[in-house]
């Protein structure tokens, strides 16, 4: 089977795991302690996923400095996103004079555009780093579609723009693979393996400055932690096993 096809069905997968939080979303009132409990879990997922899967590659056979800069990059990405997607929200609440999502919901799509990503830059690797990818991100961001759709059915968001809006889940992730696959698959190792330090970069940031302060909102105990641990050694065991 041609390798391009292989990475869509790879992503294709991906987004269908992470619009099941969509239709779980709008079918149950999941309390929030669950969701921390899951937020938890997901952001072990993606530490090990960076720890196991991406830099230990690009730590070893990488450019050292460029791999350093590419990660610190990477994190420093997410780091004005989110401020930028902050400060976009705080004006459009002072001049509507109430809350708005949709600086939000843009900073999410966004984040999910670049996870495909990741899915695609790991497969021009091999296509079972692509695969693991997949399943690891898939676990993350399936937490987040349905943290993202309880939100809008709080702030009023109508049936269809929530449906919209779960659709775009997977155009982000199959889109954001599509485009760190097709570009990249025939530059040189040491280019990859930068991109691939960028996006562990900008991945780990996500979890100590979004997942993790999620999770924790509403001042969970802290035997929360044991999740994320637990998280980290699911994928751990997974990528042992698929050795």
């Amino acid at each position: 089977m041609n390798d391009f096809l292989l990475v869509l069905i790879i992503s294709a997968f991906a987004a269908f795991l992470t619009y099941l939080g969509a239709p779980i979303a709008e079918r149950f009132d999941v309390p929030q302690r669950t969701v921390s409990a899951a937020l938890q879990f997901a952001a072990g997922i993606i530490s090990a996923l960076v720890a196991f899967t991406l830099m230990p590659p690009a730590v070893r056979n990488g450019p050292p400095i460029w791999i350093v800069l590419a990660f610190f990059v990477g994190g420093a990405l997410y780091v004005m996103l989110e401020y930028y997607t902050a400060r976009r929200l705080a004006q459009r609440s002072a001049e509507t004079g109430g809350p708005s999502s949709l600086g939000m919901y843009i900073g999410i799509l966004v984040d999910l555009v670049i996870d495909g990503m990741v899915i695609g830059i790991g497969a021009t690797l091999t296509l079972s780093t692509g695969l693991l990818l997949a399943m690891g991100l898939a676990v993350s961001t399936m937490p987040l579609a349905f943290v993202t759709i309880a939100t809008a059915k709080r702030q009023g968001v109508s049936r269809e723009h929530r449906r919209l809006l779960s659709y775009l889940f997977v155009v982000c992730i199959v889109g954001g693979a599509m485009i760190g696959y097709g570009p990249f698959r025939n530059q040189s190792l040491d280019m990859r393996l930068a991109l691939v330090a960028l996006s562990s970069g900008f991945l780990i940031t996500t979890v100590t400055q979004s997942l993790i302060p999620e999770a924790n909102r509403e001042g969970e105990p802290s035997f929360a932690g044991v999740l994320y641990v637990g998280g980290v050694s699911v994928y751990a065991l997974s990528t042992l096993l698929s050795r």
